[in-house]
């Protein structure tokens, strides 16, 4: 178990590595700079490679710990905690920066924990060797162990946390998605339930069961091989999430805002009370209009709010009026009632009739 904590170790740092290749290879006039870049302040850099940088390092400062290699290298004791708190807001910036929203007014705020947990464990960092073996050897005994406890149950909270947040939101983007566009949300939703699991043993191990460390860490080892190999079969992943997220992102922004309850309410009245679905001409731009909202907000809102297109919306309105005068009124004819409802092709009518009621409309109103 010890061998896979570094191998996982290993492999963290190569896609980091290659991850900072490629960033070198790419033109500042390319696609990467803008998709992958984000900015602290005004430092633009890549996180991912730093992300991945981060965790290598923390896996390798464990496999020291757990294999008792860290007596022979106690100067570097404790250098992976700034890296744990560097991994959530890493993570974060990534995804935003992904789906096209930005770190925001506050984004930088993120990362001023790790700064913090640096200059808290400066004290440390400068005592000696001697002094850090002493702590390694007993910990409890040292004035620094409440400090360094703290900071590591903080750290992995922390990181519970944002991947916490992120599944929510890719949650939520996937099931507001049309149906053929979700797969694009699939490995990161997987990925990001599997960091949760990850960050849950840890927390467990962290709070109340170190003997669970070992299997822990051998599970952030084996999320890492995931991420390796979840990129490696599927090449377009990235892109295709960028599109799917932004779309999804800017769909939230136009309906930001607005009284939906109110929206829906009026939509209600309109169709119940005047019928306007009965008009043959009615566009998505008229009902827009109707309720005082673009036509793009009004699709988001019938997308996201009753999952529905205008069109599936409307001829819902117009079955329903046909199925009523088709038994009120026996002496009509199919085709005066389909015109009566709304409708104004016999075709559409007879398939759609048929589809949500299964019957035709002369056998509907037979068996009725």
């Amino acid at each position: 178990m010890l061998s896979f904590l570094a191998f996982g170790a290993g492999l963290s740092f190569l896609m980091a590595l290659a991850n900072w290749f490629s960033g070198f290879r790419e033109s500042p006039h390319k696609n990467r700079s803008s998709d992958s870049f984000g900015k602290i302040g005004n430092l633009r850099f890549d996180p991912v490679p730093w992300l991945f940088l981060s965790v290598s390092i923390v896996l390798c400062h464990l496999y020291l710990e757990l294999s008792d290699s860290i007596r022979v290298l106690p100067w570097i004791y404790g250098v992976h905690i700034p890296f744990l708190f560097w991994i959530g807001p890493l993570n974060h910036m990534y995804f935003r920066v992904l789906s096209g929203q930005g770190l925001g007014r506050f984004g930088t705020l993120h990362f001023l924990p790790p700064v913090l947990a640096i200059s808290v464990l400066s004290p440390f960092f400068f005592s000696s060797s001697e002094i850090k073996l002493k702590f390694i050897e007993s910990p409890s005994d040292s004035q620094f162990h409440f400090i360094l406890l703290c900071l590591l149950i903080l750290g992995t909270l922390s990181n519970f946390i944002y991947p916490s947040l992120l599944l929510r939101k890719i949650w939520g983007w996937s099931s507001k998605s049309e149906e053929k566009n979700r797969s694009a949300f699939y490995p990161f939703l997987f990925l990001y339930s599997f960091t949760i699991l990850v960050l849950l043993l840890f927390v467990i191990a962290q709070i109340f069961f170190m003997p669970l460390f070992p299997i822990a860490g051998a599970a952030l080892s084996l999320l890492v091989c995931a991420i390796f190999l979840v990129g490696a079969a599927n090449p377009d992943l990235l892109s295709r999430f960028r599109t799917e997220s932004r779309e999804a992102s800017y769909s939230e922004t136009r309906i930001k805002g607005l009284d939906l309850d109110s929206i829906l309410s009026r939509m209600e009245i309109l169709m119940r009370e005047r019928r306007m679905f009965l008009n043959e001409d009615l566009t998505l731009g008229g009902l827009a209009t109707e309720l005082g909202i673009g036509s793009h907000q009004l699709s988001e809102i019938l997308n996201t709010k009753i999952r529905k297109s205008f069109r599936e919306y409307l001829t819902e309105f117009r079955l329903e009026e046909a199925a009523s005068l088709l038994l009120s009124e026996p002496q009509r004819s199919v085709l005066s009632v389909l015109y009566s409802s709304g409708f104004n092709s016999k075709s559409a009518f007879h398939k759609l009739f048929q589809e949500r009621y299964g019957l035709t409309p002369t056998e509907y109103r037979s068996r009725s």
